[in-house]
């Protein structure tokens, strides 16, 4: 019975005071994981994007069509106003997690200011993605338009066709 008490003791010991470390350790052990998993996984579906428009592209130059051209900008206006807030929450919810499991004095105040700079943050990247592919949109549209005019006035231009 006296051992029994005393292995309660010492585990309610131990995870007093190993609690918090064992957390951020648990915390740490499930981002490691969940990178070790995704990014493969990320980098072969981009790898197989890339070699189907390659192949797309081979077989338009084949039959002798015009190439299809992929907005670089616009891809990365995009990835950018995706990635930027999904790694902004993961860092708030981190410094989160490192103020429960050491029990700071003041957790509410930084807490709060943590997830409110996070929230301002991914609001403006959202928002300058947003405005960014606007703006390629209504460049391109111009860029078409273009093209457009001048493939009119080259018809203009050109000799009649002899009778």
């Amino acid at each position: 019975m006296l051992i029994v008490l005393w292995a309660d003791e010492a585990q309610d010991g131990f995870l007093q005071r190993y609690g918090p470390s064992l957390t951020i350790l648990f915390l740490v052990a499930m981002v490691l994981g969940a990178l070790l998993i995704l990014v493969p996984q990320l980098l072969r579906s981009r790898q197989q994007s890339q070699e189907m428009i390659h192949a797309e592209n081979m077989r338009a130059l084949e039959r002798g069509e015009p190439m299809t051209r992929t907005d670089e900008r616009s891809l990365a206006a995009g990835r950018a106003a995706v990635l930027v807030p999904m790694v902004v929450m993961c860092a708030a919810a981190t410094v989160t997690c490192f103020l429960v499991a050491y029990r700071a004095d003041n957790s509410f105040s930084v807490g709060l200011a943590v997830w409110s700079v996070a929230g301002v943050v991914s609001l403006a990247a959202i928002t300058g993605g947003v405005a960014l592919l606007g703006r390629l949109a209504y460049l391109h549209a111009g860029e078409e338009q273009q093209e457009e005019a001048s493939e009119e006035e080259a018809k203009e231009s050109a000799p009649p066709p002899p009778a």
